[in-house]
């Protein structure tokens, strides 16, 4: 399964995208934990206490943003669930 990421979270995986061995069953917490677990520089970033994901990062399943799903981040994934996280995104110009 791949696993997207965006922004400044890329040099954190070492590129766009990381491929996470699914076993199932796998929640979207269970993949982003497992890629996290062997990059503590990302950790610092999504992880706010160990399961809980800082508010200003996005995670998508198949495109629909995970706080609006039913299960959140316990959502179980398939092989070929697509899975992408943001960070948070600033921009706009000043007056």
């Amino acid at each position: 399964m791949r696993v997207n990421f965006y922004a400044d979270l890329r040099p954190l995986v070492g590129g766009k995208t990381v491929e996470v061995n699914l076993v199932l069953p796998m929640t979207a917490r269970q993949a982003i934990e497992s890629i996290t677990g062997t990059r503590p520089a990302l950790a610092e970033k999504i992880w706010q206490s160990p399961g809980i994901v800082y508010d200003h990062i996005h995670v998508f399943i198949n495109g629909r943003q995970s706080v609006f799903l039913p299960l959140g981040l316990e959502t179980p994934l398939a092989a070929d669930t697509e899975l992408d996280v943001f960070p948070p995104v600033g921009g706009g110009s000043g007056p």
